[in-house]
């Protein structure tokens, strides 16, 4: 018996999505590939980097994959509404703790460093906020079910989650994860049916399309002289100013889009060739997160962007399939949830390199460095997969 408990771990439930699976795998094969590759860009100052990298690479690529393998054989509506709220609780907490570490060099103090004896990492608590939200409206819609309850019954645990979240985030400061936590919650809650919920969704559609328009107004020169009166930190109001204009500080703050654009440029259809990429050389200072495709498209050109946009485009269809297939509310929303997870962090970090909005420093998943978004990503990834696997088994009958 305990053998085949240890054989049930280290495969995927029956009836899971092989589509999705393979083209998780592929795009997680071809980023580590791009990582080895933009870390060589280090190995001037660090002869040790590539090793190191790979090292790093390795470890957070099998430890997130045994993570989507656990949640995807174990995950149940039933045990994410009895272990939901304590798990809340203890990340709130760990999330509260970045702000007693030091930060980086980036202003932000939303990691925590782990330094080991030849090596050390971080950990960025906030990324397991968007699934854990997820999940969290999810259960709130699925135990209501069609029942009268007040739009408040329905929706409390989450807000009031979101909001002690969005708290510290905002005193890390981290907006670019706080924006894509507020967009991935707002399309969720456009999902229930709920009679009590209709009201308030109509509101929300009208400041979906007020925001749209903010947004695109303060991307605009008259915007751009109102943010700076407006309370934003410095480096933001300069991410609004270099997304209209980079060149106007070509040695200062536009200096990192620039080159990402001549990275992309200078690719062109076919690229340089992997590995040969001159723009990771100290002119790209993060080769490896967020100018990540600018590399890629350097390196590999226009097929180097063809194996990413096609493996998203592939996971986002089997995960919408499958949120239309299904009756259950609560599974729609984890499974869109995901897909917009997944949606927001490419549109971000490929309209932010190529200079059509604000960098937000997201990284892009699957692709870029960092354990946090890895394990995250995968773990919404296993959750999906489990309800993908009870869809399968309740349309066979």
């Amino acid at each position: 018996m305990k053998d085949k408990k240890v054989k049930l771990a280290l495969r995927m439930p029956a009836k899971y999505d092989f589509w999705l699976h393979l083209s998780m795998l592929v795009l997680i094969a071809f980023g580590s590939l791009m990582i080895m590759s933009a870390s060589l860009g280090e190995s001037g100052k660090n002869s040790l980097v590539v090793y190191t990298t790979a090292i790093k690479q390795f470890a957070f690529v099998l430890l997130s994959y045994f993570v989507m393998l656990f949640l995807a054989n174990h995950f149940t509506m039933v045990k994410a509404r009895k272990y939901g709220r304590p798990i809340g609780i203890i990340l709130f907490l760990v999330l509260l703790s970045t702000l007693f570490f030091t930060d980086n060099g980036t202003g932000s103090h939303a990691w925590i460093i782990v330094p080991l004896p030849f090596v050390s990492f971080t950990i960025q608590p906030s990324e397991f906020v968007k699934v854990f939200l997820i999940v969290m409206m999810a259960v709130s819609i699925e135990v209501t079910g069609r029942r009268n309850f007040s739009i408040w019954t329905i929706v409390k645990v989450p807000v009031l989650f979101f909001l002690a979240y969005a708290a510290v985030i905002l005193q890390q400061p981290d907006f670019g994860t706080l924006a894509i936590i507020v967009i991935i919650c707002g399309v969720c809650f456009l999902i229930p049916s709920h009679v009590n919920l209709r009201k308030w969704q109509k509101y929300e559609k009208f400041l979906i399309v007020l925001g749209f328009a903010a947004l695109i107004f303060l991307m605009s020169n008259a915007g751009s002289g109102l943010l700076e009166k407006l309370p934003f930190v410095g480096y933001q109001v300069k991410r609004f100013e270099m997304s209209l204009d980079p060149f106007v500080s070509p040695f200062g703050d536009g200096y990192q889009l620039i080159n990402g654009l001549y990275a992309i440029v200078h690719g062109g259809i076919l690229g340089v060739g992997f590995a040969q990429s001159s723009q990771k050389w100290g002119f790209l200072t993060q080769a490896n997160s967020d100018y990540i495709m600018a590399i890629t498209i350097e390196e590999l050109g226009i097929f180097g962007l063809l194996i990413v946009v096609i493996g998203y485009v592939i996971i986002l269809q089997r995960l919408f399939h499958y949120a239309f297939l299904t009756k259950s509310e609560g599974y729609k929303i984890i499974l869109i949830g995901t897909a917009m997870y997944i949606f927001v962090h490419f549109a971000l970090n490929v309209g932010g390199i190529s200079g059509m909005i604000p960098l937000t420093g997201v990284p892009l998943l699957f692709i870029s460095s960092g354990g946090s978004s890895l394990i995250s990503i995968m773990a919404a990834i296993g959750i999906s997969q489990a309800v993908i696997s009870r869809i399968r088994r309740q349309e066979n009958g």
